[in-house]
Formats: structure tokens, C-alpha cells, sequence
């Protein structure tokens, strides 16, 4: 009897062992058959068969092209990358059953020609980029000896194998530069695919794992919990890496769908929160803010968005979600107009030291670096003169394309909102230079509908206090105790954009055209209206304003690019504060999304009333909405009409008069470094309250809290 139970407990566990075998192998040819499907879905039948018969009539007898370089070592565009996709053109051709050149010999041919030729190359091709060798041509060659495993004949073994080994060269997830963010996503997929090539179920586990790791709340690189992201520490990167690490976790969502490994329902839906809630909201239209794409913004094309992440992301998302993403698409595709979709939100992201402001008629986005976070970083050669950055820059967009490749003929000490010395030419910068912020007092409050930013600028041996008040369709920006002790002129830049049609200039509201060839100073002005965007000055505040062709070449930006001088027309506003200002001042009202001039007249712009901006206090009133939005850099009162206002701490606090009895009031404290509680005191026509806040910590530290009074 024993010995019966002995023979059932083994025949059980080889049962048990042969179904788990079985198990595995289903797995792999799933992942196999999903890489493979996603593989050839990224290129069109006719794109597939131009390209793989240009390939195909340029490529040598030995298998290689001519035009390749297999000497290059350089940073970015590294020439032998072109080899291993070219040979992946081919092999989708060969593998894709609607293709001309779908088991043809000739391709199969070449194709060996071409693996046998890289696999053979002496010295092995090397690049000063690591990521060359550790994620693009490793992911190239899992896809492409993926789609050779689908035909007869594919690949022979000892050729396979030898392209297999290239994929072990990649850099380790478990240490940087592999560990970190979209780079530990971008690995994992080519570890997927090797898996599911070798049959290796610890490796694969080992790749799912590593990633599923990755789809959290972050301290570090990664999503943040305010939903914006960081790479590269602290540096706010919304789009650029953000983009990278959607599309690595999609593409390995879609890899392992139907196995054992799929991600959890969670999980899926953190990517989904990020997503709606950080990556679309950083986008106008067709494009994104020029500020939340790192060193990108040195490339051509870079804030053109590309739709295929929000279609893949929206794949992999729950149905209830489908709408939103299908409004996105239609206006990142130009199927519909930006507006289609967007309602009124204002969103700070405390954990990078960001706004956005959306109107179905505009979007405003605002970057600042604090002590906290990192400046829009260089590197590969790319962003060399973006100090300025994250000084306040401001993307102002209607259409979304005001500043679409503008970047070469920028001049960059005037990026659009900042304060900072009109340094020219600019030092370009080293490589690999992301330095932090230099002060604590950065900050925002929002009550989901509006909100206040506040910069309390110290750099360059530059001073300034900087505030923004977003009241519904309208921006009001202020500046106070600007000071220097430079040789420079300081200068605060309200907008420098694309030149689109005429610029007009009213002073007691009859509009003329400006039509100055040359930078001309502009006294007693009280609107300037351009491409949709009404300036108003409410103290008559002298301004520079320059429209017309202005030079550049991309290599001054990106020293991978061309030299070559190109003229565009550019429109610049700024403000000149003059050399060692001594508590200077600016103020101007922003209303993007007007259609024409004389629609500024209806903006009821004398509801908005700035009732301080002064070294302690900037405060504004908008009588319209019933808004009071005031910056205290220091503890004190503010009074306005017959109330006041008393804080203990320096804080920003937004008021909103619901009715004549309640008030909503959302404050924030900009420094992150408090703890415990604040208490303010507002009284309102005699009667006066003591509120008690007590402050977020943690990572939502500087978050927004908002409370409602009766009165």
C-alpha cells in the first residue's frame, strides 16, 4: 500500500511538473506572438514595402550599406544603430504575409548577409552613449529574431545565438543608469523578448518584476504623487522620459497580456491616473509644453506630440476611461480643435514646481525650479544654453504651436516670463550639468478652478519676487524687489513667440499696428494684441517689443545639429528694468484666446483690481469671480476694502466669496519646511475667524488644502 501511495505522489508531481512545463511554454509563445504582432503593427504596408526595397537595393554583397560609419562612436546618432534596424525593415518584409517580399529568398539572404556581417565586425561596433548598446539595439534584435521565428526558414541557430548574445550586453537594471526609470522599463522589454526566445522562466519573471516594481508612487525617478514625473532626480519630465516609461510599461503590458504575469488591475490603473493626470494635461492641441521635455527641447520637432502612446495607453485602460482618450487623440491628431474636450482646471504640481492652467480657449503652463527640484538639465550635446529654463518660463498657447521649432532663433536669455540678466552670448553649457534650484519659497495653491504661483527669485546676483494669479481667463503677473548687481541689463520677458500676422498697440483704446523693423520702446501703452494673446499694462508700464526676422541656427542649441543660419520672424515683449535695479517693479495681465482685438474691451478688465505688489505683499482682487489672491512673504496682515487678513507663517492664500456669508479659502505653504499647523484670521465687515490648517507632509507637502467659512 505504501508503495502505491509512493507511485501516485510521483506519478502526481511529474503530472504537476509536465503541466507547469506546459504552462511556461504557452507563456512564451504568447509573449512571442504578442512582441510579434506589436512589432509589424508599427509600420504601415506601404511604408513596410518603400522602405524594405530601398534597403534591399543599397545593401553590399557582404551585408552591409555603404553609408554606415561602423567606426562611430558618437553620442547621439550613432551610425550602426541604422544597420540592426535596417535589418529588422527586412525581416518584418519577410515575415508580413501582405508584404512583396514575404518569404522571397533573395530577402531571406540578405538578411543572413546582414546578421552574419554585424555579428563578424572587428572591432565590435561602440558607442560613448550607453544606451545604445543597452536598450536600442537589443530591443531591435529581440523584435526582429521574434518576427524570423514566425517564417521557414529563419534564422540558423549559430547566427541567432550570436545576435542573442548582443542582448546580454545591456547595462544591469539593478544599478544606475539601468535602474533608473524609463531606462529600467526600455531594458526590460528586450529581457522579455530574450526570455521568451530561450525559454528562460526565471528571466522573464526577473523582467516582470523589475517593471510591475516600477508602477508605484515614487520618492525617486519616476511617478510622483502629485502625478507629474521625474527623471534624472528631481527635474520635471512630464513628457521626454515620462513619455519613454508609458511606452516601455505599455509595450510590456501588451508583451505579457494573457499570461500569467499581466499586471494587476492597480497597476494598470496608477498608469492610467498618470496619464490623464499628468501627461495629457501638459499638452495644447497637437503640442506640449516646451518646459516638461528636459534636453529635448533642443531637438527638432520635439514638442510635436506623438499620438501613438495615448492610442497604446488607451488600450490597455479600463472602457470608462475610452472618451477622454478618444477627445485627446482627435486633438493631438488636428481632428478636432484644442478646445474639444478641455474644461476649466487648475492643477499645481507641488512635487515639481509646476502649473498648468486650462480654458477650453487657452492653456498656460509655468515652470520654476526650487531648492527642491532640478533645472532642465544638458547633455548628449543637447540644451545648451536652457539656464533660463526654469526661471518661470511660461507657455502661453491657443493653437498650441507658438513656439513649435522656435527654439533655434530664441534668444534665450528672454524666455517667456522669466527675470534674468540679458547675458549675450550666452556661456554654453557642459555636459551633463542639471543643477538644483537656489530657493525654498517656490510654490503654488490651487483650488482645482484656480490658484496662485509665487517665485522668490535669488540667482545669477538677481533678485525677485514673482507671482502669478490664474483668475479664470486671465493671468495676472506680478514682479517686486527686483535687484541686481550685474553689467547686464535685467530684463523680464513677457512672451517670445512665432510672429503670426499683425501686432497692435492701443493706448485709450483705438488699436494701430506696430511696424517697426527694429527693437522700439513703447511708453504709456495699455494693450498690445498678438496672435490671439491681449497684453494689458494697468500702470502704463514702459516695454520693449521687437517683430520681426530674427537668426539661428540649431547647432548654438545642439551641438549634434546644423549650422546653418536660419532667419524666422519672431515677436518678443519684454520689459527693460535697466543695469543694478534697485526694487524694481513690473505688472501685466495676460488673456490668451481672444480672437480679436476688440474683444479685449469685453474682458471686463477692470474687475481685476491689484490692490499690492509690493517686497511683502502681492495681492489681487477679481471682482467678477469673487477672488482674493494674496502672497505673503513675510507673517502679517493684508487689508483690503473693510476686511483683513492675518497669517503666522509666509503663505499663499486664495479667497473665494461663494456667498455673502461663506468663503472658501485654500492655502499653501510655498517652503515645504513647515510643519504642524498654520492659523490665519479673516475678518470679513467686522466679524472675524481663526483658521486652523494643518499642513500636508510628506510627499504632499506643499499640496493645496482649502476650507469653507461661515460667516
Amino acid at each position: 500500500m505504501k508503495r502505491l501511495a509512493n507511485y501516485l505522489f510521483l506519478f502526481l508531481l511529474l503530472a504537476h511538473v509536465q503541466s507547469l512545463q506546459a504552462q511556461q511554454d504557452l507563456d512564451f509563445d504568447i509573449v512571442q506572438q504578442n512582441i510579434f504582432t506589436q512589432y509589424q503593427q508599427a509600420i504601415s504596408a506601404a511604408d513596410l514595402n518603400t522602405l524594405a526595397n530601398k534597403v534591399q537595393k543599397e545593401i553590399q554583397a557582404d551585408g552591409s550599406w555603404k553609408d554606415i560609419n561602423y567606426a562611430d562612436n558618437s553620442l547621439s546618432s550613432w551610425e550602426p544603430d541604422v544597420h540592426i534596424k535596417r535589418i529588422g525593415l527586412m525581416a518584418k518584409a519577410y515575415s508580413r504575409k501582405d508584404n512583396k517580399f514575404y518569404l522571397s529568398a533573395s530577402t531571406h539572404q540578405r538578411i543572413l548577409n546582414a546578421i552574419r556581417y554585424w555579428v563578424e565586425l572587428k572591432p565590435e561596433p561602440t558607442s560613448k552613449n550607453w544606451w545604445w548598446l543597452s536598450i536600442s539595439v537589443p530591443k531591435e534584435i529581440g523584435q526582429l529574431l521574434v518576427a524570423m521565428r514566425t517564417v521557414e526558414p529563419g534564422v540558423p541557430e549559430d547566427l541567432e545565438k550570436k545576435l542573442i548574445s548582443w542582448m546580454s550586453k545591456t547595462a544591469s537594471i539593478t544599478k544606475s543608469p539601468g535602474r533608473d526609470g524609463s531606462n529600467l522599463t526600455d531594458i526590460a522589454q528586450h529581457m522579455i523578448m530574450e526570455a521568451a526566445l530561450t525559454k528562460d522562466a526565471a528571466l522573464l519573471k526577473r523582467a516582470v518584476d523589475a517593471t510591475a516594481a516600477t508602477i508605484k508612487i515614487s520618492p525617486g525617478d519616476g511617478i510622483q504623487r502629485d502625478m507629474s514625473f521625474h527623471a534624472h532626480g528631481p527635474e520635471n519630465y512630464m513628457h521626454g522620459y515620462g513619455r519613454e516609461y508609458l511606452s516601455g510599461i505599455r509595450n510590456v503590458a501588451t508583451y505579457i497580456q494573457g499570461t500569467r504575469f499581466s499586471f494587476t488591475p492597480d497597476q494598470i490603473s496608477l498608469i492610467s491616473d498618470f496619464t490623464r493626470n499628468g501627461f495629457l494635461q501638459v499638452i495644447r492641441g497637437r503640442y506640449v509644453d516646451f518646459s516638461v521635455i528636459g534636453r529635448g527641447i533642443a531637438r527638432n520637432n520635439a514638442t510635436r506630440v506623438n499620438v501613438g502612446i495615448v492610442k497604446q495607453i488607451r488600450e490597455i485602460d479600463i472602457n470608462r476611461h475610452q472618451e477622454e482618450y478618444d477627445k485627446a487623440i482627435a486633438r493631438i491628431e488636428g481632428k478636432a480643435d484644442p478646445s474639444e474636450g478641455i474644461s476649466p482646471k487648475h492643477i499645481y504640481y507641488w512635487r515639481s514646481d509646476y502649473t498648468v492652467h486650462h480654458r477650453p480657449e487657452f492653456m498656460v503652463g509655468l515652470n520654476i525650479a526650487s531648492s527642491r527640484s532640478v533645472r532642465t538639465e544638458s547633455g548628449n550635446g543637447e540644451n545648451l544654453t536652457g539656464q533660463f529654463l526654469t526661471e518661470g518660463a511660461t507657455f502661453i498657447a491657443v493653437e498650441g504651436n507658438e513656439y513649435h521649432n522656435i527654439f533655434p532663433n530664441w534668444e534665450w536669455n528672454k524666455i517667456p516670463g522669466t527675470t534674468t540678466p540679458e547675458v549675450s552670448p550666452l556661456k554654453k553649457r557642459r555636459n551633463w550639468v542639471a543643477n538644483r534650484g537656489k530657493t525654498d519659497f517656490v510654490g503654488g495653491v490651487s483650488d482645482g478652478l484656480n490658484g496662485i504661483s509665487v517665485y522668490q527669485m535669488s540667482d545669477y546676483t538677481t533678485k525677485a519676487n514673482k507671482s502669478w494669479f490664474f483668475f479664470d481667463d486671465k493671468v495676472i503677473c506680478l514682479g517686486s524687489a527686483i535687484s541686481a548687481d550685474r553689467q547686464e541689463f535685467i530684463t523680464t520677458t513677457l512672451n517670445q513667440s512665432w510672429l503670426k500676422g499683425p501686432v497692435l498697440l492701443s493706448q485709450n483704446g483705438d488699436f494701430e499696428e506696430f511696424k517697426s523693423e527694429k527693437a522700439d520702446k513703447l511708453k504709456n501703452i495699455q494693450w498690445i494684441y498678438h496672435d490671439k494673446v491681449g497684453y494689458y499694462f494697468p500702470e502704463n508700464q514702459s516695454v520693449m517689443l521687437f517683430a520681426d526676422k530674427q537668426p539661428g541656427a540649431w547647432a548654438e542649441i545642439n551641438s549634434n545639429s546644423s549650422s546653418k543660419i536660419i532667419e524666422k520672424d519672431v515677436f518678443k515683449l519684454w520689459v527693460n528694468h535697466g543695469k543694478n535695479p534697485k526694487e524694481a517693479s513690473y505688472a501685466y495681465i495676460l488673456l490668451p484666446g481672444v480672437e480679436n482685438a476688440q474683444e479685449l474691451t469685453n474682458k471686463n478688465i477692470s474687475s481685476v483690481v491689484i490692490l499690492q505688489n509690493s517686497p511683502e505683499v502681492q495681492a489681487v482682487q477679481d471682482k467678477k469671480n469673487g477672488l482674493l489672491g494674496v502672497v505673503f512673504y513675510k507673517k502679517g496682515r493684508f487689508y483690503w476694502e473693510n476686511n483683513r487678513l492675518e497669517t503666522s507663517q509666509p503663505v499663499l492664500v486664495q479667497l473665494e466669496n461663494i456667498t455673502s456669508k461663506t468663503w472658501n479659502i485654500s492655502l499653501s505653504e510655498p517652503t515645504q519646511k513647515v510643519t504642524g499647523s498654520i492659523e490665519i484670521k479673516l475678518q470679513v465687515e467686522g466679524v472675524e475667524k481663526t483658521i486652523k490648517f494643518e499642513l500636508p507632509e510628506g510627499d504632499m507637502a506643499g499640496s493645496s488644502i482649502t476650507k469653507s467659512v461661515q460667516f
